[in-house]
């Protein structure tokens, strides 16, 4: 098993308006890149490379957070 870099997305409040995503199953933009993960649980969210996804809010299933992929 090959080990991914890791980055924790930041926790934030869940949006009033517009849409978000949910995870896990992980979602995949890039394969063989960095693992995004839950800033709550540690969950790994999204597959990535650095920079790749912006202004997406994802809903963690495992703690119920919301995580945002722009810091």
């Amino acid at each position: 098993m090959v080990e991914h870099y890791k980055v924790n997305l930041k926790t934030v409040t869940r949006p009033l308006v517009g849409r978000f995503v949910s995870a896990p199953p992980v979602l995949t933009a890039s394969d063989h890149t960095t693992d995004y993960t839950c800033e709550n649980c540690g969950t790994v969210l999204l597959h990535a490379e650095e920079g790749q996804v912006h202004g997406v809010t994802i809903h963690c299933l495992n703690c119920g957070s919301f995580n945002s992929t722009d810091a």
